[in-house]
């Protein structure tokens, strides 16, 4: 008989992570009625099977506290009272909207996050911002899911959550404040005094390594880049336009930029004209840009500005044309 998926239905689904692939391109926004540019970084997916899913417990990490009598209400005091000085109290809001979804043994549930956004008069990015802070201590990991036999088409993102409370790290016991320092001895006192355990508290863990180690059995998907015939045509068209250079060229182009970068901040010289350059036929110049966004937004947003420095500097030409690698 054909097992349920994670999410109690019998669709096929695809679980992974997204991680910096540590590569970035420019991007252009607005901002009311400026133009804004931004770095946007590449991200690759990470492709896991459910079964290693399934297995992952965050609850294997760290030492947790024992069971005691008096100190559960519906959630456990220790986590409202210390843990919750580092999740700030949307964060620790947060944990207690997706370990409700948890039932029984279950330590996994996939709810709206809009929907909890909306119990917490949150925006769907400052709840993003809190999952961070619990992925960043071991209480909360997302995996993103598609699902195969939808086209691949995005579902809401599935959770593991940590179940039992962990300990405070010795380290973030440093930094509780002196009377928090303090309700916290006394707590550890009663603790010590009721169970055997040494009440010696252990150092952080690093949890960005834990979550690198379960990448390590999945499967890299990156964005498909250009195949080598068309990287080997663009390093031939390279070639071929540098040859045609002339120093003249160079020199107009330097001169050009000397000029261009007094009219501009330095980071849009830096996303618009860094690596062009001009190449002259007869009375026609042709800009050439790395890129066709580039090259798009040079003709559209700054040819007429091009066309003035040009005039300015009393280069003879009689068009300005543009292109790209």
């Amino acid at each position: 008989m054909q097992q349920k998926n994670l999410k109690g239905n019998f669709y096929n689904l695809s679980y992974y992570r997204l991680r910096p692939t540590g590569e970035a391109e420019a991007k252009m926004r607005r901002s009311g009625d400026k133009e804004q540019t931004y770095t946007k970084k590449e991200l690759e997916k990470i492709f896991l099977k459910e079964e290693e899913v399934r297995q992952f417990s965050l609850d294997k990490h760290g030492a947790s506290l024992p069971h005691m009598d008096g100190n559960i209400t519906f959630i456990n005091n220790y986590l409202m009272d210390y843990w919750g000085h580092y999740f700030s109290a949307e964060g620790f809001a947060l944990y207690m909207h997706l370990k409700r979804y948890c039932y029984g043994d279950i330590d996994y549930c996939w709810p709206d996050l809009d929907l909890i956004g909306a119990k917490m008069k949150k925006s769907r990015n400052t709840i993003k911002k809190y999952l961070a802070i619990l992925e960043k201590y071991g209480f909360v990991l997302m995996f993103n899911v598609m699902n195969a036999d939808k086209n691949n088409m995005e579902e809401s993102p599935l959770f593991k959550i940590r179940r039992q409370v962990p300990f405070l790290p010795q380290e973030l016991y440093e930094e509780l404040p002196l009377d928090l320092k303090i309700d916290h001895d006394k707590f550890m006192q009663r603790l010590v005094g009721s169970h055997d355990i040494s009440g010696e508290l252990e150092r952080s863990l690093d949890y960005t390594i834990i979550y690198d180690d379960i990448l390590k059995q999945g499967t890299v998907v990156r964005k498909p880049k250009s195949d080598d015939k068309k990287s080997a045509e663009r390093t031939a068209k390279q070639k071929i336009l540098h040859e045609q250079i002339t120093e003249d060229d160079r020199n107009v182009w330097a001169e050009f930029c000397k000029i261009i970068k007094t009219k501009i901040s330095s980071p849009s010289f830096d996303t618009w004209f860094k690596g062009s350059f001009c190449v002259r036929t007869e009375r026609t110049y042709c800009i050439y840009s790395p890129t066709l966004f580039c090259k798009e937004w040079l003709e559209s947003r700054f040819k007429n500005q091009i066309i003035e420095i040009f005039k300015q500097m009393a280069v003879p030409f009689d068009e300005i044309t543009f292109n790209h690698l």
